[in-house]
């Protein structure tokens, strides 16, 4: 046995190393231990897109000597070496011990599965599918002798705490293996021939290594996918000799495809789906293919779909992929925009092509995060460089590119430039680029704490990606940069990372780092860091939302946390059933103290859905204990450690108290932090907690783990960790109560039967989903107002209804006992989750009473209640049936069946975004096709299509207004404004109404804008993506680095010291007056006028008055036609009228005025201009011609034209040299004059 042992132990080694490894999930970087593994980091306030990437190690590792089909010989061994070792087997020859499912044929196992990965085996592999079928054979077995397996060990109840562990450890073993060889080998080996199509049986080796990169790199941003999906795209960087380049342009003339490579290799500006582009040299030629999509509305996986069909479509791919190459790296994004619409132009990667600019090479970038200073930046761009970036791209990872060029053409080294161009951005960020400048290179920054990249360091290449999970498929080793930490560099402190990956050398060896400051950075293996997470861990396994994924695997969960937590012991001939919670759980001394009768309180805490649960097990630990104690009860942590302890306790004042703390993840700050008050004041403290060597563990006396420590939720609503942290209360629970005598054996059986019932029980209301969801469809869009209710225990399955509820279908949404309902909001007419499902007969009673009441306030009760219980269907409009259980575990059915309604709630309302999205992408359509016609505005809305293309939009969205189908309620005026646009675009409605209804002129312009504008906001509005963040969020939780601008400075004082806020000035006007300021030396005088008068419209009319309210400084001793004329006309009208800021002279005096409009505040007519503030001003002198021309804005732009037009070439040392005041003073065609007549004297 020994023997056996000392081979498994050190076959395990590496593992061993890693677990001594400090590991957190969810905790935020700046409270990690050194050299801890963080995984999901807890990023406060901030979301992020996804960054991948490939570069392959020139040196691959050789196929194995003894060759494949010796290989995959002794795997055909392992499934028959498996079976003789199972938990039955084991059992039979006296326990279980390190041969258990093999011993150490499961590390060769899993040593020969990721050889099958390497690239000489996977190519040699892909080549014959003799040897497939062969592997998927052992793959089948495995899959069936691990699901064998664990229902075995499921039922087991004689292994010991220590041999469970073993068991449980070599069993996640076991099914790590099948997985990887089901679906990181035969699913790659797929993934790869999909790519391929037609040409997969004539394949290339070189060719499949090219279309296997291309597949992990688009599987990982599969998986990154959840932390953002509007837009992806993946640009492909190869490399060839001048002879290879030649010969690979005759293949491609041969097979008709030469116009086609030169229509998509153009020299475009904007790059789009399909773009490519070729640089050639002396030495070597570079060509790039990069694809596309961008799709505001969709689902995950969608955009990695299109992908793969434009790569499996490309012909000019499939004869590049059989190229002899150099050098081919891979970068790819997924978007969560924050910065530039959603557009193909703004997907990510980004290019340095711009019109009119000339480029050395080809630069592609991918950004996570945000520029802050992009129009800065832009602006100096443009100014320098005379060129002008794309309209259509206007996102600020534009100028990544180009400001790594800038730095280029001054003489620097790329990796140099690389480093100053990053240096450049101010923000939190992440970027990933690779260049024809720089073959076989793949560049990486990072700074700030909002972003993260890890470079996953494999036995054939790096996979850089911004995510753990992004790299997993391929190694479980890393370097994570750094780039958050502030260091002594040297030129002081310094902070960001930047990364240089060398194909040429791979490993370690050829990661080349440095800080933002030039500071080297040594790397070294012992850099190197290892996770134990898989693809099993987080692929969402053919499921259509990670939610649904997690609600179906729930029932397992729960097994699991039952799983050797009970078992049957024989005492004097017969048989009894215990809880057998061993010391690490129980600590002994708190044993004791429950036995003596020491423990008089007892508190559950938690945050969110962990506090529900603690709520939850509160109620059932009460309901064991039969109020032997004087408290049990439930505690926000936060609320416990900020209002039940206090300042001048001392050491023991809660020696009488166990508090049991309840998390996911084991790293929740406020539950960590409560733990550490109560501890500091005597009390005994337990953990329910999913994360095993969390936080949490290593700060309370005892820990009970739920199942089987490596659930990870990719949900945003997690929902999986509640139900089985619920069980485990209860087995705790149970477990004091039987030390206590406060349950019989009998009791204890019972409860345990009870127990092990839940998971089918779940099942059963799974397996009526399609019941539940129906009842969502139908009910979910036709209340604006919602609420979840329940009495007694099942007040904690409403409040965590209402949480996922409010997660899901972004509402905000109450949750009541039964009995209050009545008297708080039925007014509303809101829909109701009814939790009454395993409520005892005198409270059934009273629940059925209620729900008539709110049935005749025309509220539209849905009432969750046990099986077969029929009282409800008079005044239900749904009756949810679930199992049957006791009142105490009712509420895990119950939540569970309002999980299942929230998230098919969420797909009914997205629905309607969906309607709304197609409608205007057709619109777009048209709006492009005519464009590409050259049709203007006016004839597209005259265009019979486009105008029947309205009307079906019209007829299918009253329909559905009608039939009540569409969640009008929820998007504000879109149904309404939705109407009257459809009117007017179909030519039923008159133009001038149009301003009317919508405060802007009826021209076709303005109408097609307020078209797509509403369209978008009802898109938003009713957008419930399920697993990704809500695109609408980003507005307040993007770019949390960006400085707030502030409106302040000589004139902004002025107005304020007028009785003004800058909120009262006109958007565009404030950035004039920014400007402004910097030409202005002081203010002389000023005066305030009060405008009357206006139209209804806040134009001026023929009755409009214009009255002074104020004086000051120069302007008190001069008199103004005002004073003896009220009428509002000439300039001041003209300002008024126009709401634009006016700079002039004085006519009679030339003094340089300036003339701002204040709008009204709230009141009878907001918005409209009330007030005129002059202000006499002096200019400065000895100005920069940078900040003269910054400070005419448009202006310079009209003289500029001007001077143009009269065949005089521009230059703008015209303005430097003119006197300011004439500059600021005379009109653009004054000044332009005046240039013209100096150049042709």
């Amino acid at each position: 046995m020994s023997r056996f042992s000392g081979r498994i132990f050190k076959g395990l080694k590496e593992i061993d190393s890693f677990l001594k490894t400090p590991v957190f999930f969810g905790k935020s970087l700046k409270n990690a231990p050194p050299g801890s593994l963080v995984v999901f980091p807890y990023r406060e306030n901030v979301l992020c897109c996804g960054l991948a990437g490939m570069i392959a190690y020139k040196q691959r590792t050789h196929a194995p000597a003894e060759g494949l089909d010796a290989l995959i010989a002794q795997m055909e061994k392992a499934p028959a070496g498996i079976e003789s070792h199972k938990l039955e087997s084991i059992l039979a020859n006296g326990g279980l011990d390190a041969s258990y499912l093999g011993g150490d044929l499961l590390i060769q196992l899993m040593e020969q599965v990721q050889t099958l990965k390497k690239h000489e085996v996977f190519c040699e592999l892909f080549s014959d599918q003799t040897l497939k079928d062969r592997v998927a054979k052992v793959s089948s077995q495995l899959t069936q002798l691990a699901g064998d397996e664990d229902k075995a060990l499921s039922i087991c109840v004689s292994l010991s705490a220590v041999e469970m562990d073993l068991a449980t450890d070599r069993l996640e073993l076991l099914k790590d293996i099948a997985w990887r060889l089901s679906s990181e080998v035969l699913g790659a080996l797929a993934g790869v021939a999909a790519l391929m199509g037609d040409d997969a049986s004539n394949c290339q080796s070189c060719a499949a290594d090219v279309y296997f990169q291309v597949h992990s790199v688009l599987s990982s941003i599969d998986r990154l996918e959840v932390r953002g999906r509007d837009s992806s795209g993946i640009s492909l960087l190869f490399f060839m000799t001048p002879e290879d380049f030649g010969a690979w342009k005759s293949q491609v003339a041969e097979a008709g495809l030469s116009g086609e490579l030169e229509s998509r290799s153009n020299h475009k500006p904007v790059l789009l789906n399909n773009g490519m582009a070729v640089r050639e040299s002396e030495n070597q030629a570079a060509v790039s293919i990069t694809y596309k999509v961008a799709a505001e509305i969709g689902r995950l996986g969608d955009n990695t779909a299109f992908l793969r069909e434009q790569v499996q479509r490309d012909k000019l791919l499939a004869l590049l992929a059989c190229a002899p190459m150099i050098h081919f790296t891979v970068n790819a994004h997924t978007r969560w925009a924050s910065v530039g619409a959603i557009t193909e132009p703004n997907c990510h990667p980004v290019d340095n092509a711009v019109e009119g600019a000339a480029s050395k090479g080809l630069i592609y970038t991918c950004l996570n995060g945000d520029i802050d200073n992009y129009a800065e930046l832009k602006a100096a761009y443009e100014a320098r460089t005379g060129a002008k970036i794309p309209e259509d791209v206007t996102t600020d990872t534009k100028i990544i590119p180009l400001q790594i060029e800038k730095y280029i053409q001054k003489g620097h080294k790329l990796e140099t430039a690389f480093r100053l161009a990053v240096n450049d951005f101010s923000g939190s960020h992440a970027i990933f680029m690779h260049t024809s400048l720089a073959p076989g290179k793949f560049f990486m920054a990072q700074r700030g704490s909002g972003q993260t990249v890890f470079v996953g360091i494999g036995d054939e290449a790096y996979m850089p990606t911004s995510e753990v999970y992004g790299f997993v498929e391929h190694t479980q080793k890393f370097i994570k940069l750094q780039g958050e930490k502030e260091v002594e560099g040297v030129s002081g402190i310094t902070q960001g990372q930047v990364f240089v990956l060398d194909q040429a050398k791979g490993g370690v060896e050829g990661v080349t780092a440095c800080y933002y400051d030039g500071t080297p950075l040594p790397l070294s293996d012992s850099d190197l860091q290892s996770t134990e997470i898989t693809t099993r861990d987080t692929d969402r396994q053919g499921f259509d939302h990670y939610f649904l994924k997690e609600i179906s695997e729930a029932p397992l969960s729960v097994e699991r946390t039952m799983r050797n937590r009970w078992r049957i012991v024989k005492e004097g001939g017969a048989e009894r059933i215990i809880v057998d919670l061993d010391s690490k759980i129980v600590p002994d001394s708190l044993a004791n103290a429950f036995k003596n009768g020491e423990i008089e309180h007892v508190y559950f805490i938690g945050q969110g859905t962990a506090g529900i649960a603690a709520q939850a097990c509160a109620d059932i630990f009460k309901y064991y204990m039969k109020n032997s104690l004087k408290s049990v009860s439930a505690q926000k942590a936060s609320e416990f450690s900020g209002f039940m302890l206090h300042q001048g306790d001392d050491k023991d004042s809660l020696k009488n108290t166990l508090v049991v703390a309840i998390s996911q993840s084991g790293t929740t700050t406020d539950t960590n932090r409560t733990v550490d008050m109560v501890k500091s004041r005597g009390a005994h403290t337990l953990a329910i907690v999913n994360r095993r060597d969390s936080d949490i563990t290593f700060k309370v006396d005892g820990v009970l783990y739920t199942s089987s420590g490596r659930d990870i939720e990719m949900s945003v609503a997690s929902t999986k960790a509640f139900y089985s942290q619920i069980v485990a209360g209860a087995l705790l629970g149970l477990h004091m109560a039987r030390l206590t005598n406060m349950a019989d054996d009998a009791f204890v059986a019972q409860e345990i039967r009870n127990l092990l019932a839940v998971p089918d029980s779940m099942r059963r209301v799974l397996a009526n989903k399609e019941a539940i969801a129906a009842s969502a469809r139908a009910l979910a869009v036709t209340k604006t107002y919602w609420a979840s209710v329940g009495s007694g225990p099942n007040k904690a399955a409403a409040d965590e209804i209402r949480i996922k509820l409010s997660e899901l279908c972004y509402k905000t949404i109450s949750s009541d006992y039964v009995e209050d309902k009545k008297h708080i909001d039925l007014s509303s007419e809101p829909l109701i989750l009814v939790c009454a499902a395993g409520s005892p007969e005198e409270v059934l009673g009273d629940i059925i009473k209620d729900t008539a009441i709110f049935k005749a306030h025309k509220a539209a009760p849905v009432v969750i209640a046990d099986e077969g219980e029929n009282r409800f269907n008079d005044y239900a409009e749904f009756v949810i049936g679930v199992p049957g259980a006791p009142p105490h575990l009712a509420p895990i059915l119950s939540t569970l069946a309002g999980h299942i309604w929230g998230y098919n709630a969420a797909l009914a309302l997205n629905q309607g975004s969906e309607f709304l999205f197609k409608f205007r992408e057709k619109i777009r359509d048209y709006v492009e096709n005519a464009a590409a016609r050259d049709q203007d505005v006016y004839e597209l809305l005259l265009d019979h299509e486009f105008r029947e293309s309205v009307a079906m939009f019209y007829q299918e969205f009253r329909k559905r207004i009608l039939e009540n189908s569409f969640p009008a309620g929820l998007c504000g005026t879109v149904p309404a404004d939705l109407t009257l646009l459809a009117k007017y675009l179909e030519g039923r409605l008159r133009g001038p109404d149009f301003t009317i209804d919508f405060g802007v002129k009826g021209t076709p312009s303005n109408m097609l804008n307020k078209l797509f504008s509403t369209l978008s906001f009802g898109i938003n509005q009713l957008a419930r993506p399920v697993d990704a963040i809500k695109h609408q969020a980003k507005t307040v939780t993007v770019g949390t680095s960006r400085i707030a601008e502030k409106a302040e400075g000589l004139l902004f004082e002025s107005v304020c010291s007028h009785g003004f806020s800058p909120d009262q000035l006109i958007n565009k006007n404030v950035l004039v007056l920014r400007n402004l300021q910097e030409v202005v030396a002081e203010i002389l005088g000023s005066t305030l006028y009060s405008i009357q008068g206006l139209s209804l419209l806040g134009e001026p009319t023929e009755k409009s008055t214009i009255t002074i309210l104020q004086k000051r400084g120069s302007s008190q001793s001069l008199p103004s036609r005002v004073e003896k004329d009220t009428r509002l006309k000439g300039t001041k009208s003209i300002i008024v009228r126009e709401g634009n800021v006016y700079i002039g002279q004085g006519r009679k005096d030339n003094r340089s005025l300036i003339f701002i409009p204040v709008i009204s505040g709230a009141g009878p007519s907001p918005n409209v201009i009330e007030h005129l503030l002059l202000l006499h001003v002096d200019f400065k002198k000895d100005l920069s011609l940078e900040k003269i021309i910054r400070a005419l804005g448009g202006k310079y732009e009209r003289i500029k034209n001007l001077v143009q037009e009269s065949s005089v070439a521009w230059e703008d040392d015209f303005l430097a040299r003119m006197d300011v005041e004439f500059i600021f003073g005379r009109s653009a065609e004054k000044i332009a004059e005046a240039i013209v007549s100096q150049e042709k004297e």
